[in-house]
Order: C-alpha cells, then sequence, then structure tokens
C-alpha cells in the first residue's frame, strides 16, 4: 500500500484497527511470511504488519500466563490481541453455572491490559431467543457487571436474535453487536449504525468470513474477488470513525482466501478516505529527524 496515501486526509476521525483471524497459518509461508521464517517468529512478524489480531486459541482454551506475558512482551505499542471467549461458556455450558470461567476470563483480558482489543462473545446458530433468551438476557446483565470498563462484542448467529431490539439491549450495556459478513447470515450494518443515535458503545467489531462451507480453500492466494462488498465496507467504516466510533475489523481467509491480501484490499479503499495511521510506528528518533 502507499503510505503516502495513509496521511492525506487529516479530518478528524476515530481511529481504525484491522488484523486477520489468527497469525498461525503454516500456508502463509513464502506468500506472507518469508520462506525460511521459523514458526516461532511469526507473531513478531505479524506485529510489524498489522495493529491487531483476532486469537481464535482462546475459544478452545484460556491462555495460559507464560502466553499471555509473551503476547504482552511481543507487542509495541499500539497493537492488540481480540480474545474469543471460551467455548466452554457459550457452547457447553451454554451461559448455566459459568461465572467462575467467565470471570476467569475477564482477568485474563484484563492481564492484557493496553494490548487488548474488544473481546468476542460468540454463540451458535441454535443459541436462539426461543429457547435461550432469558438465559442470556441475565447472563449479559450480570456481565456488563463484571465487565466493568472491558470491551466486548457479541455475536449471534440465531435469526431471531438479530433484531433491533436486542442490538438496542446491547447497547443500553454498552456491549457491541458483532458486524459479520458471512454467507447464509444476515446484514446487521444498519440495525448496528441505527444505535449510534441513541448511545452505546464507542467501538465496532467487524468479521470478514464470507462462504465459510463451500468458499475458497486454502489460504495462500486471493481467490474470489469480493470488490464490490470490500467498497461497500470502506464507505461503512469512515461512516462509523467519522462518528467517532473506533473500529476493530478481523478478515478471515475464507472471505476472498488469503486474509492478509485482502486486508490490503481494504486499507487501500480507506486510504482514499480517511486517514490511516502509519503502521508499524516509526521510531522516536525517526520522527524527530522528519521534524
Amino acid at each position: 500500500m502507499d503510505r503516502s496515501n495513509l496521511q492525506q486526509n487529516d479530518r478528524k476521525s476515530a481511529p481504525v484497527h484491522l488484523g486477520t483471524s489468527s497469525w498461525t497459518f503454516d500456508g502463509w509461508r513464502g506468500v506472507f511470511y518469508p520462506e525460511r521464517l521459523p514458526k516461532i517468529q511469526y507473531l513478531a512478524y505479524y506485529i510489524r504488519q498489522f495493529d491487531t489480531v483476532e486469537v481464535n486459541a482462546s475459544f478452545y482454551a484460556i491462555p495460559a500466563p507464560a502466553t499471555l506475558l509473551n503476547w504482552v512482551e511481543s507487542a509495541q505499542p499500539g497493537f492488540t490481541y481480540a480474545l474469543k471467549a471460551p467455548r466452554l461458556i457459550t457452547h457447553e455450558r451454554r451461559l448455566v453455572d459459568c461465572e467462575a470461567p467467565t470471570r476467569m476470563f475477564l482477568d485474563t483480558l484484563r492481564a492484557l491490559g493496553d494490548a487488548a482489543a474488544p473481546a468476542l462473545f460468540q454463540f451458535p446458530p441454535d443459541f436462539t431467543r426461543k429457547l435461550y433468551g432469558r438465559t442470556l438476557a441475565t447472563f449479559l446483565d450480570w456481565l456488563a457487571q463484571e465487565a466493568g470498563d472491558l470491551r466486548l462484542a457479541i455475536e449471534v448467529r440465531a435469526l431471531d436474535l438479530m433484531t433491533p431490539a436486542f442490538a438496542r439491549f446491547l447497547a443500553e450495556r454498552n456491549f457491541a453487536l458483532a458486524l459479520v459478513d458471512r454467507e447464509q447470515s444476515y446484514d446487521l450494518f444498519d440495525v448496528w449504525a441505527a444505535m449510534l443515535d441513541t448511545g452505546g458503545p464507542s467501538f465496532a467489531y467487524i468479521r470478514w468470513i464470507g462462504d465459510d462451507r463451500n468458499g475458497p480453500k486454502g489460504d495462500r492466494a486471493v481467490q474470489v474477488l469480493r470488490d464490490e462488498q470490500l467498497a461497500q465496507w470502506a464507505a461503512r467504516i469512515e461512516l462509523l470513525a467519522r462518528r467517532g466510533v473506533e473500529v476493530f475489523g478481523y478478515m478471515h481467509n475464507t472471505y476472498e482466501g488469503h486474509s492478509p491480501a485482502s486486508l490490503r484490499r481494504l486499507q487501500n479503499l480507506l486510504a482514499a478516505r480517511i486517514p490511516l495511521p502509519l503502521w508499524p510506528p516509526a521510531p522516536p528518533h525517526a520522527q524527530l529527524s522528519i521534524l
């Protein structure tokens, strides 16, 4: 991407953070990671390319303290990790008797400190309002109290929860409704954008998944061009940012076939609309030399 475009528009807007869903793909070797780069150095290399990443590993187990320490020490200022809540909470126990693991997860987010992006609570398609509505409402009321100033996003895949009423319920508790671009799923952008007029959190959480069932196979190259969708999202992100909403967005390989390339395509579209910060940031001595 032409970095000269990143500062061409100096109008005020909230920050935009774009990353991929995980950094551990061996298929990226030779097309994103250098061919001979040891896997242990993947994270350090990734951090020099993008300023945030979605962590899928926490969906399966809360990271060990040593892992968290490594993440914090690896991240330069401004880099953040978006952790997914453990499936034990959302998929297995289905919010029943899960106060202890939820508190543990929230403590994990606090341990990340400034390196914590908004975290994601993802619910399966069969977690419906009809079956679990009361349980969900009770849990989210409790979670709002426990989370304090932590930023949390909620992703639902049941159609009877993809409603303005549920979006309003989340906004009133300072949670974000996760916006997911995924085949066979509702587009909830307009539903969530309407909440901006009545308050709610000052951040948005976006996931670009595409067709995760029948879409691109492999993760080494862009296979399906979604030019129209990316242009639409660039306009949407501009709208959010100019309204003071900090954006966190995560690209999946299944969206076009190779998420780092898809992110670069989106960044190029955004650079013509809003100022994007240089990443990685220039070291202090480089900034002084410019002055």
